[in-house]
């Protein structure tokens, strides 16, 4: 792949990564009841993944509390592995080219790391909506409805938080998807024949090394005369030894 292809994956993806991690600190869904005659809100609702549900108005306000959102918060555990893998995928781009190999490991530490964040969003993205928002009458993606009873209008919408997380998992997707590409084009190269016999061989060469077994030979013929030469009398008393023994064989 060429380098400005690259280079523009992962711009986008560092785009992404800012959306991604700015959108924790926004707005992702407003509720709201505003009366039709004056037009003054009786009845407000915002929701934020850090800090939950919030409202203006005080609990004594019972129309308000009324439209309190039940079971519709995400966990904040999930927010908070969203930043942390918002910050491991920034290090992992920006110091670390995944194109360079090396360490295959590695490679496939960062790529999985890059994967699950791509992941999570998209968990943000589809889940959220699905399993918080319309099991309790919260419309996707916004509604306004008109209640000429009580002469108010009800409004629901997403915020920008959720248009922003959005926008991370279209900026976030290519570049994961190339990671992954990159990993599977260095496994299979691993694991090539040629790969292997080369592998072998080397191996082969480190166990079976010719220059080291003569140069460890010739190691020990160089201490072993040095012996000699230190220590001739021993190599004399020894002859000397064997000739008597023989004799007295005789």
């Amino acid at each position: 792949m060429s380098i400005n292809i690259k280079s523009g994956y992962k711009i986008i993806f560092i785009i992404g990564l800012i959306f991604s991690f700015a959108s924790v600190f926004l707005d992702w869904y407003y509720i709201q009841g505003v009366l039709d005659n004056s037009g003054e809100p009786i009845m407000s609702w915002i929701y934020n993944t850090l800090f939950g549900w919030s409202t203006l108005f005080t609990e004594a306000n019972m129309f308000n509390e009324s439209y309190r959102p039940q079971n519709a918060t995400m966990p904040v555990v999930i927010v908070m592995v969203l930043i942390a893998l918002v910050f491991l995928s920034a290090y992992s781009t920006l110091f670390h080219d995944v194109e360079k190999g090396g360490n295959l490991l590695k490679v496939k530490r960062f790529g999985f790391i890059t994967i699950s964040l791509v992941t999570l969003i998209g968990f943000f993205v589809l889940v959220f909506p699905l399993f918080f928002l319309l099991p309790n009458d919260l419309y996707y993606p916004f509604m306004v409805y008109y209640d000429y009873e009580l002469e108010l209008t009800l409004s629901y919408s997403m915020g920008p938080g959720y248009w922003f997380q959005v926008i991370a998992f279209g900026c976030t997707f290519p570049y994961a998807l190339f990671n992954q590409s990159v990993i599977s084009t260095f496994e299979k190269e691993q694991y090539a024949p040629a790969e292997v016999i080369k592998t072998y061989i080397e191996n082969v060469k480190e166990q079976f090394d010719l220059d080291k077994l003569i140069a460890q030979e010739e190691l020990e013929i160089e201490s072993t005369q040095l012996q000699r030469k230190i220590d001739p009398k021993n190599e004399v008393e020894q002859i000397y030894e064997d000739f008597l023994a023989t004799r007295g064989r005789k």
